[in-house]
């Protein structure tokens, strides 16, 4: 169920979010299965979205380590940005 973007193409990074957001804790090896991406292409969307701010990184996703598994989380501001409208 990709996102179309302003010029109609699917948008990787919001169709990451809208998973991330309807199933939080997803693990990134379902998230790449899930959008058709390969793990470099998972690889550069979190460093878009997330907390390294020095990368260029939005803030949007936090990852967390659950033993071998790494789960995907939404940031504390992207719940804000989601309440705000």
């Amino acid at each position: 169920m990709p996102s179309p973007s302003a010029s109609g193409t699917p948008d990787p990074l919001l169709d990451l979010l809208d998973l991330v957001a309807g199933e939080e804790g997803l693990s990134s090896a379902r998230a790449c299965k899930r959008l058709g991406l390969s793990r470099s292409q998972l690889r550069r969307l979190l460093v878009a979205l997330g907390p390294d701010t020095a990368l260029g990184g939005l803030d949007l996703l936090r990852i967390e380590q659950d033993g071998s598994r790494e789960t995907l989380w939404l940031s504390a501001r992207a719940r804000a940005l989601r309440e705000a409208g």
